[in-house]
């Protein structure tokens, strides 16, 4: 299914369908793009209604030229300050760990909306937060931060929850230089500056790629990174100019579409949950993952082509070039229920096939 027109699918999330398999989603805050428990509840809801069979990669990005998110709106973490009658009488992180908890139980009963009326509102677009930031982390569908310009604070954080990050090649903000009508690019986490940390996730997920000393450095020292520099550390997968940027992150998603969504949902949680156990439990992990998905129809009907083609991918006459339907997706069709079709299909047709006398 595909439709290049965009459609206004909540108040501040805009949606398409550029390619088969492929959505497109545009999160429009405008004047800065700014993330708030809105926006991330509309995008969790958007995240949760989609299934395997009909989207193979989503691609998120901004409404709004070169920002994709600034950052995390201030006024709503103030408000977290709502909870504290003096500033004497903070309470210790054990106590808040608690509240969190607790507003992360009431929502499973359906009773966000009214902890967001309460003093707890702020505990609750807290654990949106995290919730929606886990989607992404665990989705079937590859997803993939298209970054057009600042990516600050929690919106480092958001792509930081994306499978990979393809970020605009443009000077760093505030030094775009002369005749250039743009603001610049930028990505980092500067929640220090104003005494906080990151709360979407940005201390745990730069540990994990980039190892304690450089998250360590970038959240104390260093929070703002210029685009190259978050390139050669690898925080983001890839630098293209703004003229590229849409072509080559839907190029990108077109062909992992095409992946195989248990295949891609094993390898997500074995790399964010089981890497984070102990080296045993992680190798169990990715045990019982590679059996689920070897026995997946589809996955079976790729082998035994693959089996039967062998001579010419790995034989004399075979090469790199004898790969590329493999990268490509093309081999084989690795959609949720393409098996089952195909085989009913070859059923019909030799049902339907004239008997010979």
């Amino acid at each position: 299914m595909t439709d290049t027109s965009w459609r206004q699918t909540s108040s501040m999330l805009k949606t398409r369908r550029p390619a088969p398999r492929v959505l497109q989603i545009a999160i429009c805050n405008p004047p800065f793009n700014l993330l708030n428990g809105d926006v991330l509840d509309q995008l969790a809801a958007t995240l949760r209604s989609l299934t395997a069979h009909d989207t193979g990669a989503v691609i998120l990005g901004s409404d709004l030229p070169d920002i994709y998110i600034s950052h995390y709106d201030v006024g709503e973490i103030a408000d977290l300050g709502d909870l504290i009658p003096h500033p004497a009488l903070s309470p210790p992180a054990a106590l808040l760990r608690g509240a969190l908890h607790l507003e992360s139980l009431l929502s499973l009963i359906g009773l966000r909306w009214l902890v967001r009326k309460s003093p707890l509102g702020g505990m609750s677009n807290l654990n949106s937060y995290h919730e929606c930031t886990a989607l992404l982390r665990s989705v079937p569908q590859v997803t993939i931060a298209m970054i057009n310009g600042r990516a600050f604070g929690g919106g480092c954080e958001l792509a930081l929850a994306c499978d990979l990050r393809i970020m605009v090649d443009t000077p760093a903000e505030g030094i775009a230089g002369a005749g250039q009508a743009i603001r610049g690019s930028g990505i980092g986490q500067p929640e220090i500056t104003l005494g906080l940390i990151p709360g979407g996730g940005g201390t745990q997920m730069l540990t994990r790629n980039l190892g304690p000393a450089k998250a360590i450095e970038i959240c104390l020292e260093k929070p703002l990174l210029r685009a190259a520099e978050a390139l050669q550390l690898g925080l983001v997968t890839r630098l293209v100019p703004a003229r590229d940027l849409l072509q080559t992150t839907l190029d990108m998603a077109i062909k992992l579409s095409k992946r195989s969504p248990a295949a891609v949902a094993a390898i997500k949680d074995c790399v964010h949950i089981g890497a984070s156990s102990s080296l045993f439990a992680g190798m169990q992990r990715e045990k019982a993952h590679f059996a689920v998905c070897a026995m997946q129809p589809e996955a079976q009907v790729a082998m035994h082509k693959y089996l039967d083609g062998i001579d010419g991918i790995l034989g004399s006459q075979g090469g790199l070039e004898a790969f590329e339907d493999l990268d490509e997706g093309i081999f084989s069709d690795l959609t949720p229920g393409s098996a089952a079709a195909a085989s009913s299909a070859a059923a019909t047709a030799a049902t339907a096939k004239p008997k010979s006398l």
